[in-house]
């Protein structure tokens, strides 16, 4: 019974003096890797700029080159970077002993927004955003976005990413959605405001282009053509809201 006390008690002496052992060793080389002149970051890369300054980047980033590699918060880094205007992610690497990665995805315009009289560009996430820095802009413009207010903003972007596709982007020059999703389009060949309602964006554009030269000609002074009711193309003239004119129904085809 003694010699078994004295195995178990050697065992666990032996445990102890190991855990001890590990746990100065860990000590030590999280000390030396803090300290260390072989770990402090002597290169930044960056990657993925075309619109952003890298000065900017660094500017965001918020350490030097001699900052201790693991003493680097990425998380930190990256959702600093992330509140630049025009970086949609960063991604934040270290690569040992002495570099730190900030790769960076930049937000690409889909479309110009008038807001408030000032022109602006606008993402696939909603986020407003300043013209262009490297390059001019030949989107449709888009009327009823608002500043700050990206979720509002993201069912309009949508419906105008569609018209886009359905109607081609150098077909129009101005598009306006109204709060009930109804859409109003302004041809680049002609200043025709084209109420499409909130559907059938492409067969309604279809056959205003295929009654556009007989509306021209029978009714010069107008500026209004409505599409949104089945069967039926409606004419407002200048300067007047109240009066309209059925140019076209199925059952009378008055055009």
């Amino acid at each position: 019974m003694k010699a078994a006390k004295l195995i178990r008690f050697g065992k666990i002496s032996a445990a102890v003096i190991a855990f001890a052992v590990c746990g100065w060793a860990l000590y030590f080389a999280i000390s030396y890797m803090g300290a260390a002149p072989r770990f402090e970051v002597k290169k930044l890369s960056v990657s993925g700029l075309r619109r952003v300054e890298e000065n900017q980047i660094i500017a965001k980033a918020g350490f030097g080159v001699g900052t201790n590699v693991f003493k680097v918060n990425l998380p930190q880094i990256r959702k600093r970077v992330e509140e630049l205007q025009w970086v949609r992610n960063a991604i934040i690497q270290r690569v040992l002993p002495d570099q730190i990665i900030i790769k960076v995805i930049e937000r690409e315009p889909i479309g110009l927004a008038r807001i408030e009289g000032e022109i602006y560009q606008f993402d696939i996430d909603g986020k407003i955003l300043d013209p262009d820095p490297i390059r001019g802009s030949s989107f449709p413009i888009l009327d009823g976005l608002r500043v700050d207010s990206e979720k509002d903003n993201l069912p309009k972007i949508l419906t105008y990413k569609k018209i886009l596709e359905e109607l081609g982007p150098n077909s129009l020059s101005q598009i306006h959605i109204n709060p009930s999703g109804e859409v109003t389009v302004v041809s680049s060949s002609d200043p025709f405001q084209v109420n499409l309602g909130a559907t059938e964006f492409r067969n309604r554009w279809t056959k205003y282009l295929q009654l556009k030269p007989q509306i021209q000609q029978r009714y010069p002074l107008a500026v209004r053509v409505d599409l949104r009711f089945k069967n039926q193309v409606i004419v407002r003239m200048q300067e007047d809201d109240v009066g309209e004119n059925i140019v076209w129904d199925a059952k009378r085809n008055t055009l």
